[in-house]
Order: structure tokens, then C-alpha cells, then sequence
């Protein structure tokens, strides 16, 4: 077991422009889908909106800046860059295979989806960084709209324990 939770922050599209694909991970529950849910609190308006979550295209080399990851660039107030080891619900997971549950508002050309973990040791307290970031698992699409609300088996890694950190990334 992974000795802890792990918590979820998901940006739900890394677009060309900052509207390309609308969806969210629902499961696990991710970070701003608990926002909607209620069990987050005082998460700006993505609680209304967690689809909208929307980046630029080409994470890790473009994207989002540092310690905006988790907001894709500011959005809805910032709000979800507010990084602390006791600030959001976590979800208890396991080490191996775990499936991811995307849920789609509306479908859009898709190239891929990628996941990333937290490394070991890095920094709770301090906003996300590409540096506390490592890929974990990554899906590759033909470039036609994905039209349904796939499901993502990606291994999350045995040598993590603790407080954790998952980024899926839509582009």
C-alpha cells in the first residue's frame, strides 16, 4: 500500500488555444472534480465548471509555468495551485495498475493523454513544479475526436508512499 493518499490534480486539456477539449477525471476522484462535488472547498468557479480546466498544448516542454500546473495557468482565480500537504481531499490508492475515468462535456481531436506522478521527496508544501514531476503512463490517440469517456489503465509506481501527487494531461 501506498502508506497514505494520494492526491489528484487534474488539468483536463492542454489545447493549441486555451479552448480545445472539454472533460475532467472523474475517477479517482480528482482534485477539482471534488471541487464540484463539495468535498473541496473554497475552489473559485471551477466547482461549476471542472471541464473547463484548460491549458496550452505541449506540457512538459510548453504549458502551464511552474506553480500554475494545477490551475492550468491561473484559471478560475488560481485557486487549485494552492499547494499545501493538508489543503485538499485525498484519495487512498494503490500501487499497480488504476484505472482512470474521464468524463467528456464535449469531444475534441485527441493526440494522447499522459499522466504524471510526484517523485519521491518532493516539496508538499510548495506549488507544483515540472521538476517534482515525473511521467508515469501515457495513451496514444489517432488525432480523431474522442468521442466516448475512455478509461486509462496506468501503473502508478510501488515506490511511492504518502502524500502524492497524479497530473493527467488531455491533449
Amino acid at each position: 500500500a501506498l502508506g497514505g493518499a494520494v492526491g489528484l490534480v487534474v488539468v483536463g486539456t492542454m489545447a493549441a488555444a486555451p479552448a480545445g477539449a472539454h472533460g475532467y477525471v472523474q475517477a479517482p476522484d480528482s482534485r477539482h472534480y471534488l471541487c464540484k462535488t463539495g468535498e473541496n472547498r473554497d475552489c473559485g468557479g471551477v466547482q461549476y465548471e471542472p471541464q473547463s480546466l484548460e491549458g496550452l498544448k505541449g506540457f512538459p516542454v510548453g504549458g502551464p509555468a511552474d506553480g500554475q500546473i494545477a490551475s492550468a495557468g491561473g484559471l478560475f482565480g488560481g485557486k487549485l495551485d494552492e499547494q499545501t500537504s493538508t489543503r485538499w481531499v485525498k484519495t487512498d490508492i494503490q500501487p499497480g495498475p488504476m484505472l482512470f475515468d474521464w468524463t467528456y462535456t464535449a469531444p475534441h481531436r485527441t493526440s494522447k493523454w499522459h499522466y504524471y506522478m510526484t517523485k519521491q521527496g518532493w516539496n508538499q508544501n510548495a506549488p507544483l513544479s515540472r521538476d517534482a514531476l515525473e511521467l508515469i503512463g501515457e495513451v496514444q490517440h489517432d488525432g480523431s475526436a474522442a468521442s466516448t469517456n475512455p478509461d486509462h489503465v496506468i501503473t502508478v509506481p510501488a515506490n511511492r508512499s504518502g502524500y502524492h501527487v497524479i497530473l493527467a494531461v488531455w491533449d
